[in-house]
């Protein structure tokens, strides 16, 4: 299934000028990207443009204001629009080229594991398509990550899943936030695989239930992801059953997976 011409929204558009220094609320600490927390023009610049990007107001294919523009837009020198755009195509953004200006790239050509990326996704209201791609990418790796947690992880690191574990249920009874204790959760569990290239994908994960635990739990009518569905997924990895830690988070994953494609109007938070 492939929706990469899909647009994202903004719960609220980026307007012009200096970019506004907050996250989403809810669903992880108060925080700003990457790029913002460096000082000056040319990374806030970056951090406008990039929001616009990622939300779909500049589409894929889409042609940037001039450099003349963005210079007057943001009153920052030609220099500084300039490195603004560079840091943009390493992100895999945009390319640019004399005559031609500077294009949005398509989809497929982003870096969704750049940092400042992430954050930005992390803004958007998503898409029932944008949901359903992040549960595919979250099917194909997280079940035998829960595999490997069960056969490789120390005792620490089988603690720290416990741990999470504990904090949903206290997000359960409203003592903890129940997005970060699912996070939290998802995230142990990938430290828990011992495999290094596992490691990046925690920020995917991350990103995945920032946008969509609050719908799914919405939908579900509960506070926390699903107690019940995350406990299995523990006690296999405590139990060192691989094959019943696989099943366990691929019901989990389906299960809010089907709950998303089958709901005719996703609900708005």
């Amino acid at each position: 299934m492939s929706h990469l011409s899909g647009k994202l929204k903004l719960n609220k558009p980026p307007g012009s000028g200096r970019p506004q220094r907050s996250d989403r609320a809810g669903g992880e600490p108060s925080q700003v990207s990457v790029i913002t927390v460096r000082a000056g023009v040319t990374h806030e610049i970056a951090d406008v443009l990039g929001r616009h990007i990622v939300s779909g107001t500049y589409a894929p294919g889409a042609t940037l204001p001039n450099e003349a523009d963005l210079s007057v837009q943001f009153d920052a020198g030609r220099s500084a629009v300039r490195e603004a755009v560079r840091m943009l195509s390493a992100k895999g953004l945009v390319s640019s080229r004399p005559r031609r200006g500077t294009r949005v790239h398509a989809i497929r050509e982003w870096n969704f594991l750049d940092p400042d990326v992430q954050f930005w996704l992390r803004q958007c209201v998503a898409t029932r398509e944008m949901l359903l791609e992040l549960f595919e990418v979250r099917l194909a790796f997280e079940c035998e990550g829960a595999a490997l947690a069960a056969r490789r992880s120390s005792a620490e690191q089988i603690a720290a899943i416990r741990q999470a574990y504990d904090s949903m249920e206290a997000a359960a009874a409203g003592k903890a936030d129940p997005i970060e204790a699912d996070c939290l959760f998802h995230e142990a569990i990938v430290v828990a695989t011992g495999n290094r290239f596992y490691q990046p994908l925690a920020a995917l994960i991350r990103t995945a239930l920032v946008l969509s635990a609050r719908i799914t739990n919405a939908i579900f009518g509960v506070a926390v992801g699903d107690l019940v569905a995350h406990r299995r997924v523990l006690l296999a990895i405590e139990r060192r059953d691989p094959a019943g830690a696989q099943r366990a988070m691929r019901r989990l994953l389906d299960e809010s997976a089907a709950a998303v494609s089958r709901t005719k109007i996703l609900p708005k938070l």
